[in-house]
This record gives structure tokens, sequence and C-alpha cells, in this order.
């Protein structure tokens, strides 16, 4: 006799599209400060170029980092409760601690700043708050969080640089056993110099950095095929048309500027114009001619065909 078919889920399917639906689907306006661990150059250049499409993640992976968000509340009560005085706000502002640096386009959030920490109970802290899982954790127990988890360092080091503060406070969840792991980390100057020598050479490029890994199929490569511009980067795609992707466009101190339009917002960026024409090197292609006067270029493609770029106006 056939097994009879699972019953299908239809309840738990509309939890998830409610998380879907709720999503913020556009790229963030700046580079962040806290995906500077990330060791390729030309990965941190797409995302602050929005040169891939935005991450469409499913419902259950929104869930899970809204769990993580709600986790945060959780530790900085209990901090209150071990009689740290804690500001999860910013008193000027009301609202979430912010960081901006290099004309605003790059930018962190802290979880909160802390002091009345018994080892150091006069010094002013950047809090800043994660989960792992099982795995994740002990490497953080055994190694540390400099050697673990390098981007959440670099995270707190920027932190700490752009608010003045010589320490953070690291407080880490084990989502498997409610385990905490805490690490007070120091400020080391020299390397959050460099950390934003790195970003604002990224955000000034006009082309992207070179790849980290020029075969995406070598061992050492493996995590290019978790990167979410792996397609314009390896696989042969166009990056999304967008202001940030066009020639045109610079980012300037406060904002973006077009050659043609001047000044532009995010919406004016996200939606682009009929002037559009591709960054060069994000073209899948050889450029073989340009023409100043109508404004195109043409490539000869890898299949071997001749496509223009521009002209449209």
């Amino acid at each position: 006799m056939a097994e009879l078919p699972a019953p299908h889920q239809q309840t738990l399917d509309a939890i998830y599209r409610a998380y879907e639906a709720k999503a913020e689907r556009n790229h963030r306006s700046y580079l962040g400060m806290s995906i500077m661990g990330n060791e390729c150059d030309r990965a941190l250049w797409y995302a602050f170029r929005w040169a891939h499409p935005p991450e469409n993640l499913d419902g259950r992976k929104l869930r899970l980092f809204e769990t993580g968000h709600r986790e945060e509340a959780r530790m900085l009560d209990d901090l209150e409760q071990a009689g740290v005085r804690v500001e999860r706000v910013d008193p000027a502002t009301g609202e979430q601690w912010a960081l901006s640096a290099l004309g605003g386009h790059f930018r962190g959030h802290m979880d909160g700043q802390g002091e009345g920490f018994l080892e150091a109970p006069k010094t002013r802290h950047v809090l800043e708050f994660k989960t792992h899982n099982e795995k994740s954790f002990k490497a953080l127990v055994k190694d540390g969080v400099q050697k673990s988890k390098p981007g959440h360092y670099a995270q707190m080091q920027l932190y700490m640089h752009f608010s003045g503060l010589s320490r953070a406070f690291y407080m880490a969840v084990n989502k498997n056993t409610d385990e905490i792991h805490t690490e007070r980390i120091e400020y080391d100057g020299q390397a959050a110099i460099v950390l934003v020598a790195r970003a604002e050479r990224i955000i000034q490029s006009a082309e992207p950095p070179a790849k980290l890994h020029d075969d995406p199929a070598s061992k050492m490569a493996w995590v290019c095929n978790y990167c979410p511009a792996f397609a314009q980067c390896h696989g042969g795609q166009f990056a999304p048309r967008s202001c940030r992707t066009c020639i045109h466009s610079t980012p300037v101190d406060g904002g973006w500027h077009c050659e043609h339009h001047g000044a532009l917002d995010a919406e004016a960026q996200r939606k682009g114009c009929s002037l559009h024409l591709y960054i060069p090197a994000l073209v899948p292609g050889e450029q073989i001619d340009a023409d100043p006067e109508t404004g195109t270029v043409t490539y000869r493609m890898a299949d071997g065909a001749t496509w223009i770029d521009g002209g449209a106006a």
C-alpha cells in the first residue's frame, strides 16, 4: 500500500510568507561597518555599488535574523540585572547609536553603551551582542573573538574608533544551550585606521577591485560560492541597472552626484535613467569601441556577439 503524502503545512507557509512580505528588499545606501570583516574587497565594492541583486532571503532565514535581534534586548536586560548602567539608545537622538564617516558612505549602529562593569567600573564600553550556533560558540570560547570571529572584532574596533571609546564588551549566546560568553576588547588604533583606509579605498574606487579568487572552482575559493555577487563576479551575468552601476555617477561627500542630473537621492539612484551607461568592468564582455558623440560603448560578448551600451537618449 502506498504511503499517504504528508499533509501540507499551510499555516507554516503563511507564517514564513508574512516575514517575506514585510522584509526590506533594497540594498543599504552605505557601506556597513558590520561587514568589514569580509576579506574580499570586491564583494564589499559590489555591495556598495548595488552591483548584484539584493539578497532574497526566505521566511525561515528572516525569522532567524529576527531571533538574533530579539536576543539583544534580553542581553541588555541581563547586563542591567548584573548592575551595569546601560544606554540602549543615543540620548541625543532617542534612537539607536549611529556612527557615520567618509561623507556618510560608511556607517554602523552600536547595540548600546554601558559602564559599571565589575572588571572596569569607571570605563565606558561599546556593547556588541551576537548569537552563535554550537560549533561557532565552541570556537569562540576556545579561541576568542579576534581569532574565531575576525569580522565581529573588526566591527567593534570601528565602533570604538568612531565613538571615541577605548573598550568594547562582547556578549555572545549559544543558541543551542543558552550559555553566555563575554569578552572585553581593547581598542587597537592601528587596526582601526587600516580598516577605515580600506573602506575609503572601496568607496572611492571607480571600478571593482581584483577578485579574491580567479578560479571559483578551486579549493580555496569555496567562500565565493556563498557570495551574493557570485553570478556577476564569476558567472558572466550583468549587474542590475542603477545609478551606482553607471559610469556617470560618483560618491561625493554627503551623497551621490551624476554628471547629467546633479545630486541623487536613494530613490533616484535605484530608479536610474535612460542615460545609464555601465561601468565597463561590470559588462561581461570585451570593450572594442566607444563613441563620445552618441554616448555608446561597444562590447564583444563571450559568445562572439556584439552588444552596444548606451545611446538611449
